[in-house]
C-alpha cells in the first residue's frame, strides 16, 4: 500500500508514518485514519470502517479494475528491478 501511494504522488492522499504504522486519509470519509496493517498490507479506516486493498484505492482515484491492475503490474514490476539492481 505504501508503494502505491509513493507511486501516486500528488495524485494519492496524504499520508504517513505514525506510531509505527503507515497511515492515509481515508477516500470515503475524509478523515486521516486509514491504516494499513502490515502483516497483509491491507488498509482500515477506524472512522468509517471502510476497507482498501490496493486496487480499491486506485479505484477509489477513478481508475477502472482493468487499468488499476494493469497500473499495479507495471509498478510491481519496476519495484521489483529496482530492489534486485540495488542487490
Amino acid at each position: 500500500m505504501q508503494v502505491t501511494i509513493g507511486q501516486l504522488g500528488r495524485q494519492g492522499p496524504v499520508s504517513n508514518q505514525f506510531e509505527g504504522y503507515f497511515r492515509f486519509i481515508c477516500l470515503e470519509c475524509g478523515e486521516f485514519r486509514a491504516t494499513v496493517n502490515p502483516h497483509n498490507n491491507l488498509a482500515h479506516c477506524f472512522s468509517c470502517g471502510r476497507h482498501f486493498n490496493n486496487i480499491d484505492l486506485l479505484m477509489a482515484l477513478g481508475y477502472d479494475f482493468p487499468s488499476a491492475v494493469e497500473v499495479l503490474e507495471q509498478w510491481l514490476r519496476s519495484h521489483r528491478e529496482h530492489h534486485a539492481s540495488n542487490v
